[in-house]
């Protein structure tokens, strides 16, 4: 997911983000595990945020929010990827990441 902002810098909600997409995994019982995370584009600009594994008894998610912004504009990605896609989807999202270009 990809979402523009143009009246704020959106880099401060990663980890609100995070805590909406987990709530109801994580109210259920599920253990969430959170580190900071840095992404270099192919055009240099480096984007902050936060990985994150969420783990039931049954199934793991991984999580990916990072965002790039100015003082009054910016662009949050958010990734999710099923434990059991993880090995055909990540190639996918690395693919992206490294052709990413942003112009702002």
């Amino acid at each position: 997911m990809v979402q523009e902002y143009g009246e704020m810098n959106p880099v401060s909600l990663n980890q609100l983000m995070l805590q909406e997409m987990t709530k109801e995994s994580v109210q259920a019982g599920a253990a969430l595990t959170q580190q900071p995370t840095t992404r270099k584009l192919a055009d240099g600009k480096e984007l902050t945020g936060i990985t994150a594994e969420v783990k039931t008894r049954t199934d793991t998610a991984y999580f990916e929010i990072v965002g790039y912004g100015r003082a009054d504009q910016g662009l949050l990605f958010i990734t999710r990827v099923a434990g059991e896609d993880a090995a055909t989807e990540k190639p996918l999202i690395d693919k992206f990441w490294q052709s990413l270009k942003l112009k702002m």
